[in-house]
């Protein structure tokens, strides 16, 4: 049903700092998965891993799958990288990793589908990091023989690489396609040459001219960009250019996302703040205000909270037609939402039963390998109630809506009942203007599609808190 809202302009969310202050409060997730990290269990290791892939795939043949590659390596620091990497110059530590560690993993995973009669509908394959860019033509052509040893490569429909733009060439990109990579992701991050010195980052936007030439942009029609926002020097002035210059480009999607600041874990990103702070919660809001405006100005169609894409990306279809998926990667076209994943820190997904990830640190990584053993760190078996959470919180992060009769006929209840609790917590989103609760839906405003990850988190039964009773 339509929705009529006092506050119709996303706009008005600058003019209400206490308003973004009030939802600012409490601990918010990105939510890439659900439930988060911190829920899955140590006790799920190698033998759960080898158990809980026999379990689905029975029963889920025909499902595609997203095989995903983790290289954890870069050579320089980017102050703001939360990945899970390791800062080398030796190459000779990337090349023990990939033929003496992640091909062992390779040959375990093998070994396991075949004995077990699996064979996995692969139908994408995306190379992250770290850097998938560091490595060298004869270790990259060594990477994809052992994709092929395990995936049809003509069964294939996306296939990703993240790309560093300051070690690759135009002939680079061209050698990936002649590999089979056919999607391109940059990292971008800012074009503002005082951000970039801030983040140990410098990349003017001539050097993606240089790249992204005619004939690159045939062979890759699906290019996308990373931004971060809320990165020190950061102004509505600079994000301004930046994205004039990201128009000018024109990459086929965008990830706009909100950096995380955490020099409790990650102590490097206190380079980040030697001159200028982090962002508050204002100035991060008007940085994406700005940007955004600016890029549905131009063309570019809102996929979810944070992504964008241009209207004849497959993103943007994928959005109409509601398939569109959030997760680890972004706003994805949904298309393979469970993932197989190798390398350190890697984590995947056989959806609506199971969660696991590798160890992210190297010498854990290393010794299960060496055992003859998966390298899982953790995992989870997933309950009904998780599954459908879940699909509430994608819902509300990528739609901006809960349609209650989806979930009535696909999980067989009777929402209002079933989140009674949580439809309660909302009422103070819709005393705010953010939400409007009706009788068959949940709609966010035009306003509260600004906080739709903190309507989400009211979803989240494992963050159980007292929500929003404070006035301004």
């Amino acid at each position: 049903m339509s929705s009529e809202f006092t506050v119709s302009e996303s706009g008005k969310v600058l003019e209400n700092a206490n308003l973004i202050k009030k939802y600012h409060g409490n601990l918010i997730y990105d939510y890439t998965e659900y439930p988060t990290k911190g829920i899955w269990t140590e006790e799920f290791g190698h033998d759960q891993y080898k158990d809980a892939i026999c379990d689905w795939f029975p029963k889920n043949k025909e499902k595609p799958v997203l095989f995903y590659v983790h290289t954890p390596f870069c050579e320089q620091l980017c102050n703001f990288c939360l990945c899970s990497k390791q800062i080398t110059q030796d190459y000779s530590k990337v090349k023990n990793y990939l033929y003496d560690y992640l091909s062992k993993e390779f040959d375990m995973l093998e070994k396991h589908l075949a004995d077990n009669k699996i064979s996995f509908n692969f139908k994408e394959i995306y190379l992250g990091g770290g850097s998938p860019t560091y490595y060298k033509k004869e270790e990259f052509k060594y990477l994809i023989g052992r994709l092929k040893n395990l995936i049809d490569f003509s069964n294939l429909g996306d296939f990703t690489i993240e790309v560093d733009p300051r070690r690759v060439t135009e002939e680079t990109l061209i050698f990936y396609h002649e590999m089979g990579i056919n999607r391109l992701s940059f990292g971008i991050q800012d074009f503002d040459h005082g951000v970039q010195e801030e983040i140990n980052r410098i990349q003017p936007p001539e050097l993606l001219d240089k790249l992204l030439t005619p004939k690159i942009r045939k062979l890759f029609p699906v290019i996308n960009f990373d931004l971060l926002i809320g990165l020190p020097r950061q102004t509505t002035k600079t994000i301004e250019k930046t994205i004039q210059e990201v128009t000018r480009l024109q990459p086929s999607q965008l990830q706009t996302m909100y950096v995380h600041y955490k020099p409790g874990t990650r102590k490097y990103m206190i380079k980040m703040v030697r001159n200028e702070p982090m962002l508050d919660f204002y100035d991060r809001k008007a940085v994406f205000q700005k940007a955004s405006g600016m890029l549905i100005k131009s063309g570019y169609k809102r996929a979810g909270f944070e992504s964008y894409a241009l209207p004849s990306d497959p993103l943007t279809k994928s959005m109409q037609d509601g398939k569109a998926v959030y997760n680890s990667l972004g706003t994805q076209k949904g298309e393979a939402t469970n993932f197989i994943a190798v390398g350190s820190s890697a984590h995947g997904v056989l959806n609506d039963d199971y969660y696991f990830q590798n160890f992210y640190e190297q010498n854990l990584y290393r010794e299960a390998i060496d055992n003859g053993r998966f390298p899982i760190y953790r995992g989870l078996k997933m309950k009904q109630d998780d599954v459908i959470r879940r699909e509430v919180i994608r819902h509300v992060r990528t739609f901006f809506n809960i349609e209650f009769s989806f979930f009535e006929k696909k999980y067989e209840l009777s929402f209002k009942e079933y989140f009674k609790k949580e439809l309660k917590n909302l009422i103070s989103f819709e005393k705010d203007q953010l939400i409007q609760i009706n009788d068959n839906n949940v709609v966010l405003s035009p306003l509260g599609e600004h906080f739709s990850p903190q309507v989400a988190n009211v979803f989240d039964v494992y963050n159980d808190q007292e929500f929003y009773k404070r006035d301004f």
